[in-house]
């Protein structure tokens, strides 16, 4: 589905909240987040003065929205036909993008043309949250697709964080061996693309293939050697350098700053942005639309190991802990250590917490009080071997389960008379 015919859709369906005054780019953010604490709804700015587009936030911010966008039903059924496209990828269908349809400016300024956005009040510059860089692995010419965040540092100069692991290997092996690597950023591309550039996938799988696979012969891509997809709101054409520079501070999903000390430079050598462009701006940070797409490629692999394993009755991701946390809900006597070794694998999520039907997986309080009083010794935690390629960071696992529910001094203390009927 195209990127503004979703937006149109939402708006359709009430998902959508529409401003029609005037406002400036600075302004966004809070405006977003006074719309996530209401009715969650997204946001369309459709009169951005200090630029020539309009901006929608938090167009992702749900469940129900990520799937509508993808006609799915659920996120299970989502991620079955995911995982079907994995396993029968298509090759791209192709076809010249119409230069009629976009405005192409030469050495642009994106200072000026891209309404880019500080989300935090110490941001350091404005920078990109949307932006979903292409490039091509070195060895096997596929496609490679991911977001990253992108620091806008004067004209047509970005620097990127190449935060996930895929996109760092296709830079260290071009990039950091002296050579320029060519990209294609894309913002606001077709929404399976926007899931390609969420989950993690098996090798140097050509996440563009997927996506045909997932969308049929609805999608289109130019006949670019690194393809664009039709109808994308702004596409940016442009070289990694090897060179770098310090980036941040930045506000992260984990609530903190982020500050980098040697990110490589991105240079900008062509904007083509459609005529009245929509501009797809995610709130950085804990928003609920960062942590709902950020959390899609885990939620992916979870759905995948709960089908394989039934003594799982659930599992959750919940907001309060920014996507690094997720817990499990498990059948009474089941040993969490059988599948430690597999939660290793899950992508984002740092910690893994095991927990028994009567704790709510989604409560802090609740998560807070099985821990304190479940995971009684040394061996109900466990730490990961391998830390993370990025990040440098430790994986754990905490077992806060106990084996029988029935047994007293496993049950949970209720309040006296708590379902009885009230006395008039």
């Amino acid at each position: 589905m195209e990127f503004r015919q979703f937006v149109a859709s939402s708006r359709h369906a009430n998902g959508t909240g529409v401003v029609s005054e005037a406002v400036r780019c600075a302004e966004i953010a809070a405006r977003v987040a006074q719309a996530e604490r209401g009715r969650n709804r997204a946001v369309l700015f459709s009169r951005v003065i200090d630029r020539q587009a309009s901006v929608v936030g938090n167009l992702f911010g749900s469940a129900s929205r990520i799937c509508r966008a993808l006609s799915a039903r659920s996120y299970p059924q989502l991620f079955r036909r995911l995982e079907r496209a994995l396993e029968n990828p298509v090759p791209i269908r192709r076809r010249a993008l119409d230069a009629n349809d976009y405005f192409v400016s030469s050495d642009p300024d994106l200072t000026g043309l891209l309404p880019a956005t500080r989300y935090s009040q110490a941001d350091a510059t404005p920078y990109l949250t949307s932006g979903i860089i292409m490039a091509r692995y070195p060895r096997s010419e596929r496609r490679h697709a991911c977001f990253l965040r992108m620091a806008l540092v004067g004209e047509n100069r970005l620097l990127i964080n190449p935060g996930t692991p895929r996109i760092r290997q296709i830079l260290d092996e071009t990039v950091g061996k002296g050579a320029e690597l060519e990209v294609t950023i894309l913002i606001g591309p077709p929404v399976e693309l926007v899931l390609m550039a969420c989950v993690t996938m098996p090798g140097e799988q050509d996440k563009l293939e997927v996506a045909q696979a997932m969308a049929g012969e609805h999608l289109e891509f130019s006949e670019d050697p690194l393809p664009v997809p039709r109808s994308t709101e702004y596409v940016l054409r442009g070289r990694v350098l090897p060179q770098y520079e310090k980036e941040g501070p930045f506000g992260e999903v984990g609530g903190l700053y982020s500050v980098k000390e040697r990110n490589p430079v991105c240079v900008i050598d062509a904007l083509w942005q459609r005529k009245d462009p929509v501009f797809h701006s995610v709130s950085a940070g804990v928003s609920r639309e960062h942590l709902e797409l950020v959390s899609l490629g885990a939620r992916s692999f979870l759905e995948r190991l709960k089908r394989a394993t039934p003594e799982i009755l659930r599992y959750d991701i919940p907001a309060f802990g920014s996507d690094r946390l997720a817990v499990l809900t498990v059948k009474d006597g089941f040993d969490p250590r059988i599948l430690t070794g597999r939660l290793w694998q899950v992508p984002i999520v740092r910690g893994f917490v095991f927990v028994n039907a009567d704790v709510g997986a989604r409560s802090a309080s609740d998560l807070l009080w099985a821990v304190l009083h479940r995971a009684s010794n040394m061996g109900h935690f466990r730490f990961s071997e391998m830390r993370h390629p990025v990040y440098n960071t430790d994986k754990f696992v905490v077992d806060a389960t106990v084996s029988d529910l029935s047994a007293w001094e496993n049950r949970r203390v209720t309040v006296y008379g708590a379902t009885q009927p009230e006395v008039e």
